[in-house]
C-alpha cells in the first residue's frame, strides 16, 4: 500500500491561533466553509481525522518533532523514517507551527488521496500563509 505524508509550515504563534487556522466552519444549512489552511493549500476536502498540528516555538521542539516523525509517527517506521528528508529540521525552522496530513491508497478505500498529486511548490518562505515543506511517499505491504 502506498502512503503519503504532507508537512506544511505556518506561522501561528499559539495553540489557539493554530486551532483556528485549521478549523472548519459550518453554515446554518450544514455547508462547510473551508479553513484558512484549506484555502491556503488549495485543498477542497480533507479527512481531518488524519491531520496533526504541532506548535514548534523553538529549536528544541523542532528537533523533538523530527525525532517523533522518524521514530513514532508511522505504523512502519523502518519504511517511513528513511524517507524523511535529512534537511527537514532546517526546512521547518522558519515556521512556528507545522500541519501534518496523512493519506494512503488502500484497496479498502483511499484516505486523503489528493495528497499524492501535490507538487512541492518551493514557495518563498514568508510569501504564503502556508507552505508545503515536504511530501513523503512510502510503501508498505497491505495486510
Amino acid at each position: 500500500m502506498k502512503h503519503v505524508v504532507a508537512i506544511w509550515g505556518v506561522n501561528c504563534r499559539s495553540e489557539e491561533e493554530l486551532a483556528a487556522f485549521v478549523e472548519l466552519e459550518y453554515t446554518e444549512d450544514g455547508d462547510v466553509t473551508p479553513s484558512e489552511f484549506m484555502s491556503g493549500t488549495g485543498l477542497s476536502w480533507i479527512d481531518e481525522d488524519f491531520m496533526e498540528v504541532h506548535l514548534l516555538p523553538d529549536g528544541e521542539s523542532r528537533e523533538a518533532f523530527v525525532q517523533y516523525l522518524k521514530q513514532d509517527y508511522a505504523s512502519d517506521p523502518d519504511r517511513f523514517a528513511p524517507q524523511v528528508p535529512d534537511s527537514l529540521g532546517e526546512s521547518i525552522a522558519p515556521y512556528s507551527s507545522v500541519i501534518v496530513l496523512y493519506g494512503n491508497d488502500s484497496r479498502y478505500g483511499s484516505i486523503n488521496e489528493v495528497l499524492f498529486s501535490l507538487a512541492e511548490s518551493g514557495s518563498e518562505v514568508g510569501q504564503q500563509p502556508v507552505a508545503l515543506i515536504a511530501k513523503i511517499v512510502y510503501e508498505t505491504e497491505e495486510r
